[in-house]
Parts: structure tokens; C-alpha cells; sequence
């Protein structure tokens, strides 16, 4: 079963064009194969695709970190101020 954001996936789509075989290769590993472990995918699950940083390695886990703790951060700022 393919990943639900492969056709929109900025990562494989716009950062990986200029590398096709090494695209190709992420592509039958991770999106066609273990996505739920992908960072990206899991960002899109629990925050939605639209807060993806375009830019966003999904293999630099200290960005992902920064990333993650980044939208909770928001999501709890968001809460409180609907308190």
C-alpha cells in the first residue's frame, strides 16, 4: 500500500528531483513500503500537511524534533487562548 501523501509529498516531489535514483529507491522503501515510519508522514497525521515545512528533512531527526516540539508548542498555545 502506497503512502496517502506520496503524489503530494514536497520531500520526494521538489528536495529529492535532482537525485532520481536515490528518490526512486526512498520511494519503493519507505513510500510504497514502511511509510508510517516516515517522518513526514507522521507530521502529517498528527498536524496536518499544511504545517510540513517544505524544506523539512525527513531524515535530520534533530530538525523533526525541533519541528514537532515546534507545533505542540502551537497547538497548546492555540488551546489556552480558546480557554
Amino acid at each position: 500500500m502506497a503512502c496517502e501523501i506520496l503524489a503530494c509529498c514536497q520531500f520526494i516531489k521538489d528536495n529529492m528531483s535532482a537525485f532520481p535514483e536515490t528518490s526512486e529507491y526512498i520511494k519503493q522503501k519507505q513510500c510504497l513500503g514502511d511509510y508510517e515510519s516516515c517522518n513526514w508522514f507522521k507530521i502529517y497525521k498528527e498536524f496536518g500537511g499544511e504545517n510540513i515545512p517544505a524544506d523539512l528533512d525527513p531524515y535530520d531527526i534533530e530538525e523533526v524534533k525541533k519541528v514537532v516540539q515546534c507545533l505542540r508548542n502551537k497547538q497548546l498555545s492555540e488551546k489556552n487562548d480558546l480557554e
